[in-house]
């Protein structure tokens, strides 16, 4: 019989577990302030107008210089992190010419003024944010210890609510019409054998040959109706009429019914140990804010703050930025 829907519908735990962090953006961002005096009036950042707010360039200690533009240098560490972020093999010149264009743009809107303007300002701001971000994190995560015991006591959560959920193993008999449908309960009643009726007259080729046996599954694989006339059963035991459904006409047989099996602790160890690494990160940025003293100063701001505040007592998530801060960032390794 086709079915509708997969195997197992995810849980709360396996579908937290599942998800990954947001992703960090800009990796060509190098800045620092500049301080200049031309003017003490304030821009709508909160800095003086006409201060130049990024430097020619990011002077990285050690780095290894391999180009200087207009006296200003193009380190290998700069290459190194765009080709990390490109994924894919760069000759070397070509991503020089291109790092050279790129200085040489950013200047050009530094000499035009482009670096004060507040909205350049902020992406720049929320780049450097999200570097140092993932930077903090990835550290953190590469350094977090993981304890068995912690795994088994996820695991235990996963087995419980795998408990909750049942399997059914059932046959059926799929006829085109009603009246063929009642004609074969009716020899089920003069004691035919269910699975040579399957046989003789399913038109569920698959299952027909198996006696009708469709094997377990659970009731949220299969259309609605055939679901409920499942459930409803006690093993053993057939339905008393039958059951239509978009593919014809069901009888059906319950043969028997158990708790879905949760996958082994070590099948589920890889993400055990993601929920646990995902748990700790949770559990850090909850206590840096409720160490830190945040104020939200636009009401509009803070009622949507208000909306998405995650749960107390849950970890799932959700895209984009919902959800936070069960998930800041894509630094997870």
């Amino acid at each position: 019989m086709e079915t509708n829907r997969p195997l197992f519908r995810p849980t709360r735990l396996v579908t937290a577990m599942g998800g990954g962090l947001l992703l960090a953006a800009g990796v060509l961002t190098g800045c620092s302030p500049e301080p200049e005096t031309r003017s003490a009036e304030k821009t709508p950042l909160g800095v003086a107008e006409g201060t130049n707010t990024t430097e020619r360039f990011a002077d990285i200690p050690g780095g290894d210089v391999v180009a200087r533009i207009n006296g200003s240098p193009l380190y290998k560490e700069n290459l190194e992190v765009v080709k990390d972020n490109l994924g894919a093999a760069v000759p070397q010149e070509r991503l020089v010419s291109r790092m050279v264009e790129l200085r040489l743009l950013a200047n050009q809107a530094r000499d035009e003024g482009l670096d004060a303007d507040p909205e350049v300002r902020a992406r720049v701001q929320n780049a450097i944010d999200n570097q140092l971000a993932n930077a903090y994190l990835t550290r953190y995560v590469a350094n977090l210890e993981i304890a068995e015991d912690d795994l088994q006591a996820a695991y235990a959560e996963v087995e419980a609510e795998y408990a909750d959920n049942v399997q059914y193993r059932a046959r059926h008999i799929l006829v085109e019409t009603e009246e063929q449908a009642r004609e074969i309960l009716g020899e089920l009643e003069g004691g035919a054998s269910f699975g040579d009726l399957a046989k003789e007259n399913s038109t569920d080729s698959g299952s027909a040959e198996k006696g009708g046996d469709l094997g377990w599954f659970n009731l949220d694989q299969m259309v609605a109706p055939f679901a409920e006339a499942v459930g409803a059963l006690a093993p053993g035991e057939t339905g008393a009429d039958p059951i239509e459904t978009r593919f014809g006409w069901h009888v059906v047989r319950l043969d028997d019914s158990r708790p879905t099996p949760a996958p082994s602790f070590e099948d589920m160890r890889p993400e055990l140990e993601d929920h646990v690494r995902r748990q700790a990160v949770n559990d850090m940025i909850a206590e840096l804010r409720g160490d830190a003293n945040v104020e939200i100063l636009a009401s509009d701001v803070s009622s949507i703050v208000e909306r998405d505040a995650p749960a107390a007592d849950t970890d799932e998530t959700s895209n984009g930025f919902d959800g936070l801060p069960a998930e800041p960032l894509k630094a997870m390794p």
